[in-house]
């Protein structure tokens, strides 16, 4: 049986439909405001015309840059993650670059592997997240020399280019926002805690408040399972009638926040006189929670992203640059669900 032919359009055959040369199809390619309107109009006829698809991984190999950059996150479900993914891309892809993604489900296993598989197309850029990883991992992004941005943690770490926050001081001042709102027997609820190593980080901080009032601090690590909502609101009907007087609940997301809020009200705990909840991420739901809204911990999450994108811009457009530690800050927005300090 004969084998089906293939023909591949080239660059040539686009320059010579268009009638042009073809470095001046290359220069179209990757730099189009370079290229006059109606030398452009021209070859991007003729590229609509023969389906021509450029070809990236050759044009570096013949010297050209990596249009590739890449984010590795520990997960895609959360919605801190993915919006702050979604402003990186908008902001690259507008400069001609194109945002790979994986998410490791907090694996650093997982993230090893799928960092060296990124490493293999050689990204102009990669963002990791959090300063905790393989020694393995850590030897192979220092030996490939693609610069690397540490995002979502600044305490710590072995990389000059940092843009994030600090967890331990989150943790820290949560715990000591609900004990001066009145707040005397504390919780923090978490899920996956052996494997969420920035929530790990924030018991630290959260523990050390509450060391400073001499109090004891209670973890409450839900089950893992599919359906975080129905996990998180059985868990806190044991909790309370095991953990008599506790009166204030630090989450680590505010999926977790909604579904404690959601169990109090349905059974009819006064939201926030009998228990306090707050929430971590400023999910944009949460604002908007009738009858209560929910207290969360806002991560500036627009600023976390804009400044990532722009540094990782910068390091692939100047190889000398080794990036700064940007600290973006948090902020308590205090809502329906805890009361205010007096």
């Amino acid at each position: 049986m004969r084998q089906r032919s293939r023909q591949i359009v080239k660059l040539d055959d686009v320059a010579e439909k268009a009638g042009v040369s073809p470095s001046t199809v290359s220069l179209y390619i990757r730099q189009p405001d370079r290229v006059s309107d109606k030398t452009g109009k021209k070859i991007q006829a003729a590229i609509d015309n023969l389906g021509y698809v450029h070809n990236k991984i050759a044009s570096q190999f013949t010297g050209g840059q990596s249009s590739n950059m890449a984010v590795v996150l520990p997960s895609l479900a959360n919605t801190f993650f993915s919006h702050v993914v979604q402003c990186i891309e908008s902001t690259v892809s507008a400069q001609g670059f194109q945002l790979s993604i994986a998410s490791h489900d907090h694996s650093l296993d997982k993230e090893e592997e799928q960092i060296r598989s990124i490493l293999q197309w050689s990204p102009a850029v990669i963002a990791i997240a959090g300063a905790d990883h393989k020694s393995s991992t850590l030897k192979m992004l220092r030996n490939s020399g693609v610069p690397v941005v540490q995002m979502w943690q600044v305490n710590g770490g072995a990389f000059p280019a940092q843009v994030g926050n600090n967890h331990e001081q989150i943790g820290y001042t949560a715990a000591r926002y609900l004990l001066e709102t009145g707040c005397d027997k504390l919780a923090y609820f978490t899920t996956r805690f052996d494997d969420d190593i920035r929530a790990r980080i924030r018991y630290i901080g959260f523990c050390r408040a509450l060391e400073e009032h001499n109090k004891t601090p209670l973890l409450v690590d839900i089950p893992r399972s599919e359906n975080i909502w129905q996990a998180s609101r059985e868990i806190l009907t044991k909790t309370l009638v095991k953990e008599r007087g506790l009166d204030g609940i630090f989450c680590t997301s505010d999926a977790i926040g909604t579904a404690l809020l959601m169990e109090a009200q349905a059974r009819g705990i006064a939201i926030p006189e009998k228990l306090s909840i707050l929430g971590y991420g400023d999910f944009p739901s949460s604002a908007w929670l009738s009858p209560t809204t929910l207290s969360s911990v806002n991560l500036n999450a627009d600023t976390m992203a804009v400044c990532t994108a722009e540094m990782m811009l910068k390091m692939s457009a100047n190889r000398s640059y080794e990036g700064e530690i940007v600290d973006v800050g948090f902020e308590i927005m205090p809502r329906g669900s805890t009361r205010l300090p007096f």
